[in-house]
């Protein structure tokens, strides 16, 4: 858990220069999952690709790499219904 909360420090001054409207939910989603039939919903492949697109520039900047435990393609868009930001 101690890992978590390094990881999720990580992107703390991403979130703060809100360079993606989809970072903090998608974050969310990783780290307080909602819960489907008693089931931890997986985090929306979707969310993830635009949080991580829009993010890129600034995250190049600053010498920081999207961590690959986090890699959209390990993700799923059958969650992505219940996410009401994507258009």
């Amino acid at each position: 858990q101690a890992n978590v909360g390094l990881e999720i420090h990580q992107f703390t001054p991403f979130v703060k220069l809100q360079c993606s409207p989809h970072l903090k939910p998608f974050l969310c989603s990783i780290y307080t999952p909602k819960c489907v039939s008693a089931k931890a919903q997986p985090p929306c492949r979707t969310l993830c690709e635009q949080a991580r697109s829009e993010c890129a520039s600034l995250m190049s900047t600053h010498n920081f790499q999207w961590p690959k435990s986090l890699r959209c393609e390990s993700f799923t868009t059958e969650s992505c219904k219940e996410v009401s930001l994507l258009h």
